[in-house]
């Protein structure tokens, strides 16, 4: 009986593991694919389903993922620059510190999904339903959150500036240590959210519903109220805002 050597041994389950390696990023999409580290940029995968699968550090700007079924996907520390994720299903899905700068999820559905420290910048956002999510320490400059779901949504320690989340809903949010400078809130609802120690300046909550929430400690400078509810609102200055105040903590 012929032995190999080690170091031949080694070689050939060295080239058996990168021929499996190469061979899964040529697999085609399906429920839990693998496709960790490959380079997918601008194929359309419009309406596919690749629920569970892992596609973590991926290169996938520019794809089309409208419509597609991304329910617990991983796509952490992923290329998604431009990607298109509208009406996508992303429940309970994972982007930690992914690349999603101007990403259109138009209409997604991204409840309990976890976007901490992700790049959002300049991503549109629009009537989509983010309840629940992750977003610690998330960029979201200059993002589009038009009439976005938002409840419960963890937004600690994120940067919002210049971002437009008017007519968005957000009760109950958490939105402590935020940089919400020149953020528009217009007509949103906040009920009850929590804008603790939070940097304010120039945002714009005009006609807003901030009734019950809470702005201890936060730094407030030129902010606009005009018509915005403030019942039994935590102001600034810990002060307790009456019952039907309006435009003005009385």
């Amino acid at each position: 009986m012929i032995k190999k050597s080690a170091p031949r041994l080694a070689t050939i389950i060295l080239l058996f593991l990168s021929i499996n390696a190469f061979a899964a990023c040529d697999d085609p999409p399906a429920p839990s694919v693998n496709w960790k580290g490959c380079d997918k940029q601008g194929i359309d995968l419009s309406n596919a389903n690749l629920s569970n699968a892992i596609l973590d550090k991926a290169n996938l700007a520019g794809t089309n993922l409208s419509g597609a079924n991304l329910r617990n996907a991983y796509f952490n520390r992923a290329t998604l620059t431009n990607a298109d994720f509208s009406r996508a299903k992303l429940m309970d899905s994972h982007f930690v510190a992914a690349n999603l700068a101007q990403a259109n999820f138009t209409k997604a559905l991204a409840k309990g999904s976890n976007f901490d420290r992700a790049n959002l910048s300049n991503a549109v956002l629009d009537k989509a339903n983010f309840n629940n999510t992750r977003m610690y320490d998330t960029n979201l400059q200059q993002a589009s959150l038009k009439g976005t779901r938002l409840k419960e949504a963890n937004l600690e320690q994120a940067d919002l500036s210049n971002a437009d989340l008017s007519n968005a809903d957000l009760t109950k949010a958490t939105l402590k240590r935020t940089n919400l400078e020149e953020t528009n809130f217009t007509g949103a609802t906040l009920v009850k959210a929590k804008f603790d120690r939070a940097y304010m300046v120039m945002t714009d909550f005009t006609n807003a519903d901030l009734s019950r929430a809470s702005l201890a400690d936060a730094e407030v400078i030129d902010i606009i109220i005009e018509g915005a509810k403030l019942d039994y609102t935590s102001w600034y200055n810990r002060k307790r805002c009456r019952s039907g105040s309006v435009g003005e903590c009385r």
